[in-house]
């Protein structure tokens, strides 16, 4: 019985080669792990001892190979063997193969040296794996060191190999491994060519957790990221138990949005089901806290706040005074944490600044879409005033804050803003009125001080009618409706000041 074992991550790959010495196996290998096993004293036999054909082009070329891949593809019936002994060759039954680390190269510092990326990208490992899970009918092929405890357990068979089902297991997660590896690569210089819509996407992933369940009890779940540079991955869960499914929905919320105000001044926001229903901007963390929680603090219960900046202990001691899910920052102050750690139901994460994601999947049955992210810049200069007045200078960081936040609650979306806090939201209403009245439900009291901001252009003037009865002065949305003159109208005649900013901003 023969096998090929070329691994770039040889952990444990020295036990393996002796194990299958040990049952009689020759074990035949490429440079590196040729080397690495004459090393540990293992008999090995290097592959150009088959090829009688050297390593050439600094390693590029060793197993591209006739009579390298002849003994992986061939099938093991009498037509197939006869032509592999015509040319000198024996059949493999075993394949061990992992790539060049790809992977780990897109969070060196070397990820914008081109020519070293290039290098790190693996031709014969991806081109065995295929060609063995092709013929996993003959062929057992592994990419995971996980699985190499199967070898030793199918050693002590009569047959020495595993049954079918295990092999065609094997060749899934190889075909996977692949899979995901070619994304990587196919990411990577999407990126460098800053290809927008490409006729081709992959979309891959590795996983990071078996979550509890998902959304309900009923339905599994678990965690996947499709690189090691997404953002979440980068988090590290200084306290409490595992996260659900649920909080990894809620958390990307969070990421998505205190990211917009990744370098200002300090921000807070409170997430309930992918929606904020509390958010403020201020001087202090502590003022900006306070003042996100007093935007809807029934909602805030059992939610997860997310900051801008670093967890002082002042913010801390009011944190601890409500329950929630998950905190997250940038950093918490040592004695932060350790206050906020009395809490056993809370879990506290730390997650380092990153760049803002600039594409968007969303899944679809048998397929997904893509879109560039809603990062379009607010341009007050372009704005409309079809009533006359103009915006006053000191109400302008509320209007900016409030676009900004209407970006991440749900469509249809009202928001009432007041000194860059959330005082109400309506969100996710399939009629946009129903969304303005929960919004001037939540605000309550606050609204004679609030402007009102909408995602997209009100239908009908009945919404500027709700605003004034509540004491809204001020109101923004995009405009393009037909009724657009309708709308303004209504809004001259309450004495309404209407801003048209020309910018949409659903989010479904």
């Amino acid at each position: 019985m023969n096998a090929l074992i070329s691994v770039f991550h040889k952990e444990g790959i020295d036990e393996v080669a002796r194990l299958l010495h040990h049952f009689g196996w020759s074990v035949y290998s490429t440079g590196g792990t040729f080397h690495f096993l004459q090393s540990h004293g293992i008999p090995a036999i290097e592959i150009s001892s088959i090829t009688s054909f050297p390593e050439i082009l600094d390693g590029r070329v060793k197993t591209l190979h006739p009579k390298v891949f002849a003994p992986i593809l061939a099938k093991h019936n009498s037509e197939h063997l006869a032509q592999l002994s015509s040319i000198d060759s024996q059949p493999f039954s075993l394949i061990i193969v992992n790539f060049y680390p790809f992977e780990n190269a897109l969070e060196s510092e070397q990820i914008h040296d081109h020519e070293f990326m290039t290098e790190q990208i693996d031709i014969g490992g991806p081109a065995m794996v295929r060609a063995a899970a092709k013929n996993h009918k003959y062929i057992t092929v592994i990419t995971d060191p996980d699985d190499y405890p199967l070898i030793e357990k199918f050693l002590n068979q009569p047959e020495q190999k595993p049954d079918l089902d295990l092999r065609r297991h094997l060749a899934y997660k190889a075909f996977s491994y692949t899979s995901y590896y070619d994304h990587l690569i196919s990411t990577y210089f999407k990126q460098l060519l800053d290809e927008q819509m490409p006729l081709f996407c992959s979309f891959s992933g590795r996983k990071k957790a078996d979550l509890r369940y998902g959304e309900n009890p009923q339905q599994s779940a678990s965690l996947y990221f499709s690189s090691p540079l997404s953002p979440l991955n980068k988090m590290t869960v200084l306290w409490g138990k595992p996260l659900s499914f649920n909080n990894m929905l809620d958390l990307s919320t969070v990421y998505e949005i205190t990211n917009a105000f990744h370098d200002e001044e300090p921000f807070s926001v409170i997430v309930k089901h992918q929606n904020p229903c509390g958010a403020a901007q201020a001087i202090t963390l502590l003022e900006s806290f306070l003042n996100a929680l007093a935007g809807d603090p029934i909602s805030a219960f059992g939610g997860i706040v997310g900051f801008n900046t670093s967890v002082n202990l002042e913010t801390a001691q009011e944190l601890s005074k409500t329950f929630f899910e998950v905190i997250v920052a940038p950093e918490f102050a040592q004695d932060a944490l350790d206050l906020l750690k009395k809490k056993k139901n809370l879990r506290l994460i730390q997650w380092p600044p990153s760049p803002p994601i600039t594409q968007e999947f969303r899944q679809i049955p048998g397929g997904f879409l893509l879109q560039d992210s809603d990062r379009v810049p607010e341009e007050p200069e372009k704005w409309q005033y079809p009533v006359g007045a103009t915006l006053e200078a000191d109400l302008l960081k509320s209007a900016l804050f409030g676009l900004k936040m209407i970006k991440f609650v749900k469509s249809n979306a009202i928001i009432l803003v007041q000194n860059r806090c959330l005082t109400g939201v309506g969100a996710g209403q399939m009629s946009r009125i129903d969304s303005v009245r929960m919004a001037i439900e939540k605000a309550a009291e606050k609204t004679q001080q609030s402007m009102l901001i909408s995602d997209a252009f009100f239908p009908f003037a009945d919404s500027i009618d709700l605003a004034h009865q509540a004491g809204i002065k001020t109101v923004l949305e995009p405009g393009g409706s037909i009724r657009d003159e309708e709308v303004v109208k209504r809004a001259k005649e309450l004495g309404i000041l209407l801003i048209l900013t020309g910018i949409r901003h659903f989010r479904h």
